[in-house]
Parts: structure tokens; sequence; C-alpha cells
């Protein structure tokens, strides 16, 4: 059967990662990995974790230092992880159905065209306490093009990351977790390997997705940096579909993200923080994708007069200096 590597990266989430870990030993299949890749965290998760190293298939990984979210994941998968697949578990997040990786590989084993599977699952808001059910509208084993082509369509939201399985040779052939300020690789990932053959599909719920104030995608919204990075989640496949899917095809999954709109307001956001990477940023990306910034800067200008109530006295300043 196909060994799955469980990675849990971790960093100062002690009081959630005893439940990450053993929702995963708790599973039935045995031949698997737990790997612990804490991002030198300053709690006690090294006693947390040395509660489980008797168990042989659990391995824990302390970086010396705070490397962040995106090359942790990397670092994990790259270096300690030895399996063919691998899931990224967050630390805060866990598994509730027992056979999930037996189905997995069993899935894989009947179907070697797969290169992902993934499944239904839940999402829990820890704030109020609500579950929300992600179930997944496709067949056991689907094209992956038409999972590409689905985005932003599935709702509450197209995957969680918790019930992703990928096959981890294709994700270091796609260079996969190579942008530190991409928040949404996971995203990038996907996406760029649905393209690239078959995705299974368990139709059950086998997780737990928490959203809570601890998120680290809550702090995209306050860093030009992480804003920018944050579009190749859809730019990156975008190009990479690019030769390998029909015109057609690019061009729903186009319409389905509405592209044009999230890059263009992201650049218009990063605007009225720093005028001079806004204005070196869009020019990177005319370079690349000239058909997703075709605003004038006459028009940029109009869209930041009229956002003008979103980002107060600074964004006045930024008229009257900059523009």
């Amino acid at each position: 059967m196909a060994k799955i590597s469980v990675v849990i990266p971790t960093y100062n989430r002690s009081s959630y990662l005893e439940g990450a870990i053993a929702s995963v030993l708790a599973q039935t299949v045995k031949d698997f990995e737990v790997i612990v890749s804490d991002n030198c965290s300053q709690d006690d998760t090294e006693a947390v974790v040395e509660k489980y190293l008797f168990d042989d298939r659990v391995r824990y990984f302390k970086n010396e230092q705070n490397i962040g979210m995106v090359g942790n994941w990397r670092k994990a998968v790259y270096e300690h992880a030895s399996g063919d697949w691998f899931i990224l578990l967050s630390d805060d997040d866990y598994l509730i159905d027992t056979d999930y990786l037996a189905n997995v590989s069993r899935m894989i084993e009947k179907n070697p065209s797969l290169v992902m599977v993934y499944a239904n699952g839940y999402l829990l808001d820890e704030s109020t306490g609500q579950q929300t059910l992600l179930e997944l509208p496709f067949e056991e084993n689907m094209h992956g093009v038409e999972i590409f082509m689905s985005r932003n369509t599935v709702k509450p939201q197209d995957f969680t990351l918790c019930n992703v399985v990928f096959n981890r040779k294709l994700a270091m052939n796609l260079n996969a977790f190579s942008n530190p300020n991409n928040f949404s690789c996971d995203s990038e990932l996907f996406l760029k390997m649905a393209i690239t053959g078959n995705v299974g599909v368990i139709k059950k719920p086998v997780s737990v997705y928490r959203f809570h104030s601890e998120n680290l995608l809550k702090k995209i919204i306050k860093s030009p940096d992480l804003m920018y990075g944050n579009i190749d989640h859809l730019i990156s496949p975008y190009l990479y579909a690019k030769g390998r899917v029909t015109a057609e095809q690019l061009a729903t999954f186009k319409n389905n993200t509405t592209l044009e709109k999230f890059v263009t307001n992201t650049l218009l956001v990063v605007a009225c923080y720093n005028w001079k990477k806004f204005l070196k940023w869009r020019q990177e990306i005319i370079l690349v994708i000239p058909e997703l910034c075709e605003l004038t800067m006459r028009s940029y200008i109009y869209l930041i007069k009229s956002q003008l109530c979103r980002f107060g006295g600074y964004g006045i300043l930024l008229i009257k200096r900059k523009i």
C-alpha cells in the first residue's frame, strides 16, 4: 500500500497539537508516518510531542529559528517526510474518520492515474461553535481539469488542507511552497496538481478544519508583501495551465475566479499602502500576463479615490502626494 506522510507543521499551539497527533495515530492503517515540524515554538510543544515518541511512526523536528509558515511546510515535505504521498495537517485541525488513510491508500492502488485525493470535511468556527459541512459535488474519480475549472464554485470553500493527500514527488517537481509570501500556496499546489492528472474523491467527512482568531490567513490584508504574494495562488496555476488545457477551459477558470478583478483589487489595496510597490508589482504582472492588467493609471486613480473610505487619512494623503 502507498505510504503516506502526515506532516503536522506547528508553532506555539501545544494546546491544539495533541489532538492533531492523536487523531492520526487512531488511523486503522499502520503504514504511515507523522512528521511534527516545530517552527521554533516557545511553549511546551516539545513536551507534548515527547509523549508520542514511543511510537516509531512519530518523528519530531524543531527548527533552530522560525523560518515562516511556508518555509516550515517546504522543509518538512522536502527534507523530513519520506512517504510517496503527504497530507499537511495543521496543528489546530484533526481527523475524525479512522479509515481515512486506509481508504486513500486503497483508492491510489485502484487508480494509478491519481495525482491527488481529497474528501468531504467539516469547517468549525470556534467563535460560534458552528460546524459546516463541505460536501464535494464530484464523482469518485474525476479528471483533474474539471476540478481546476470548478474553482470558487464549491461552497463553503473548494477544499480544506487537512483533507488533501498530495503526490509528494509531483509536488516537489512543481516546486511547491517556493514563495514565502504566498500564504495560499496550498491552493496553488492543489490547482496545479489537478491539471496534471486525475483526482480521487472520498464522499464522507474525514476531518475538522478550524477557523479562529489565530489563523495566519488573516494577516494577509495587513501586509502589502503578503497580499502580492497571495496573488500567486491563482496567477501561477493560470500560467501553468496555458498550453495544458484548452482555451475554453482556461477561460472558465478565469471567469470563475474573477481573476482580473482579484488582481486589480489586490493591487488597488497595495497602492493605498505603498505606491512604489504598487508601480513595481503592477509592471511585473503586465510583463507576465498583460491581459490581467489592462487598466490605465487613470482608472487606478479613479478606483483608489472611490475607495478612500476603506483606507482613511492615509489614503487621502497618498492621493495628494503621490498620484
